[in-house]
Order: C-alpha cells, then sequence, then structure tokens
C-alpha cells in the first residue's frame, strides 16, 4: 500500500523521525540516502522517499505495516 503525505518538517528532519519510529518497531535500516529509507523485517518493508516540489512531501509505501504508517504520519503531520 502507497501513502503520502506533506510535512512542516525539513527533509533531513522527516527522515530522522521515520528512522526513529520505525527503528523502534525493529524494523532494520537496510538502505538510506538524503531522500530515501528503506526498512524491512521478516513481516515486510516500508520504504520513505521524500520529494520537496511543493514543500516536503513523503511518499510511504509498505507491506505489512500499514496501521504503523498511518500513525507515523499523524505523527509528523
Amino acid at each position: 500500500m502507497r501513502y503520502g503525505a506533506t510535512t512542516r518538517l525539513s527533509p533531513q528532519r522527516a527522515l530522522e523521525k521515520a528512522q526513529e519510529y520505525f527503528g523502534k518497531l525493529d524494523l532494520a535500516l537496510q538502505e538510506s540516502s538524503d531522500r530515501h529509507a528503506l526498512f524491512s523485517s521478516v513481516a515486510g518493508h516500508v520504504l520513505v522517499t521524500i520529494t520537496t516540489e511543493h514543500g516536503t512531501e513523503m511518499d510511504i509505501e509498505t507491506m505489512g505495516y500499514d496501521n504503523q504508517v498511518k500513525t507515523f504520519l499523524q505523527r509528523i503531520g
């Protein structure tokens, strides 16, 4: 499933928040750059991608972590 949101956070801070939140869920950070982070476990994955065309926009693709992604987006929104 894919989710999207715009946040007032800087791109760097948005990715830091994603790493803090998803790291606490025992998702391992598999890959990262200044515009994306990929977390995974045996239960699924979360891919966070940042764009900056209209502020800081987060595109999140997940398999197995829909409720957690929704909660994360509510917290940073």
